[in-house]
């Protein structure tokens, strides 16, 4: 069966991916996409259900890495699709609430599984059992529900917090993305429109936003008194650079295995170096 999901799964994600690429309009692009996952997710089904799991192992990882990880993609399609349909079509003021109100709900999300979402993301393994093995029941229903997780044969109590912890971490960040797009709109005629600069950022862009994160987490700046976006257009500005998936691209660092700040360790490296050849 292994074999069987492997295959699934690397037919369905080479097919996203594909079709990732070529994205121009959610609106009109998510709906492929969307079936796609919904076709390799009845698939899945259909084999775990024939032929069900070899031991606990298994099943939880099956619950915890691989149906999660694929399928928040599906959440995810589902709710930029349906956000973008609803978008204002004018005013900078009422597409900036319209997604405050969208990162709102994906807040209050966060609030409601906080214990849950500090067990997974400090990667504890001591609860899975519970969380991820069929046939254990939560005392309250999930007000999040869809129509995927409840299915008890392919389901367990835990596995669509997670996936849509997933998505969420995503749909924050399309969320931010588009609030700095009308952030740019709405400020760059007027403040930064004669800014000039022939500067060049000739490193990799993931650098720029390890930097961008640690600048303004160290508040350096006004005092911590900038937003983040500000920080980040100001950078653009200087190094004619288009940052506009930094969230994405710090959703990619948070999740990096072992070493995160890489590009900011590299430059307490360099730094010590070019000391210590001055002090010989």
């Amino acid at each position: 069966m292994k074999k069987e999901i492997k295959n699934i799964v690397k037919d369905v994600e080479n097919k996203v991916k594909a079709k990732e690429t070529v994205i121009t309009d959610i609106i009109k692009d998510a709906p492929c996409i969307i079936s796609i996952l919904e076709s390799g997710y009845d698939k899945l089904k259909s084999v775990v259900s024939k032929h069900g799991f070899t031991d606990q192992k298994e099943e939880i990882f099956f619950f915890k890495e691989i149906k999660p990880k694929l399928f928040c993609k599906l959440i995810y399609y589902q709710n930029t699709y349906h956000i973008e349909l609803q978008r204002p079509i004018t005013g900078f003021a009422a597409q900036k609430e319209y997604f405050e109100k969208e990162l709102e709900q994906i807040n209050i999300f966060y609030s409601r599984n906080t214990e849950f979402i500090q067990y997974y993301r400090s990667g504890r393994t001591v609860a899975d059992s519970f969380y991820f093995i069929r046939g254990i029941k939560e005392i309250t229903l999930n007000k999040d529900s869809f129509y995927f997780e409840m299915d008890s044969c392919f389901s367990t109590a835990y596995d669509f917090k997670l996936t849509k912890l997933l998505a969420n971490d995503m749909l924050a960040a399309y969320i931010n993305n588009e609030l700095i797009k009308i952030e740019r709109k709405k400020h760059s005629p007027e403040k930064f429109s004669e800014f000039q600069s022939n500067e060049k950022w000739t490193d990799k862009k993931v650098a720029l936003v390890e930097l961008i994160y640690a600048i303004h987490s160290a508040q350096s700046v006004n005092s911590g008194n900038i937003d983040l976006k500000t920080l980040a257009f100001m950078f653009e500005k200087v190094f004619n650079i288009e940052l506009d998936d930094i969230y994405h691209v710090f959703l990619e660092i948070r999740n990096r295995k072992n070493e995160r700040t890489i590009y900011l360790n590299k430059l307490v490296k360099v730094l010590n170096e070019r000391m210590d050849e001055v002090d010989a």
